[in-house]
């Protein structure tokens, strides 16, 4: 039983890595063949229930190939030595500017986990699947919208909800990646999408 117990354990974490995880220089700009989406990340309360929590999305349609090579992650730690925090972008640092650069096509982002302690004892919990969708056109910025985790989410209710913050978060973007033109983003915050049974939640 414990042998199995290593082998889940061991399993959840290479599947954790399977996807690369994005890493945006301050110089960022769109490859002429690509295109951009953005997005916010914030979380609610003020202090982390969990160390590591990580955003999943891949492409919608496609040949393996085209799947494999554009699907990616978003990572939060919330976790520096042996404290508990947030480390995002602005908002008290709770939250956090998220750039997808990839090739153009239908996307969503489709499942979170979350690592309950950095070291052996540490668990990973992965959500059901669900799908916030979006689209990269080439050569053009989109923005998804806000979404808000909710850390102590109990079962049956949200644990993300998915809004429209684009005026509040353009500027912030403009902050911290001063060389892109994000006042020609389209605003294309996602209203509908598969909520995995009721943990994802589209505003109007």
């Amino acid at each position: 039983m414990k042998t199995l117990y290593l082998i889940v354990i061991a399993s959840l974490l290479f599947a954790c890595k399977s996807a690369s995880t994005d890493d945006v220089p301050q110089n960022f700009s769109a490859a002429p063949e690509k295109g951009i989406a953005i997005a916010s990340i914030t979380f609610e309360g003020d202090s982390p229930k969990n160390d590591i929590y990580r955003f999943f999305y891949s492409a919608t349609s496609g040949d393996k190939k085209f799947l494999k090579r554009n699907a990616g992650k978003f990572m939060v730690k919330a976790r520096e030595d042996n404290n508990r925090g947030w480390a995002g972008d602005f908002n008290n640092k709770k939250t956090y500017l998220v750039v997808i650069e990839r090739e153009p096509g239908n996307y969503a982002f489709n499942q979170y986990n979350y690592l309950t302690h950095i070291g052996y004892s540490g668990m990973v919990d992965f959500s059901k699947p669900f799908a916030i969708p979006f689209e990269i056109k080439k050569s053009e910025i989109t923005y998804i919208g806000e979404l808000l985790y909710n850390d102590q989410a109990m079962p049956g209710t949200p644990r993300i909800t998915v809004s429209d913050k684009y005026e509040r978060d353009i500027p912030e973007f403009k902050k911290k990646y001063p060389s892109v033109q994000w006042e020609t983003s389209q605003n294309k915050t996602a209203k509908t999408g598969d909520t995995g049974n009721g943990i994802i939640e589209f505003t109007p």
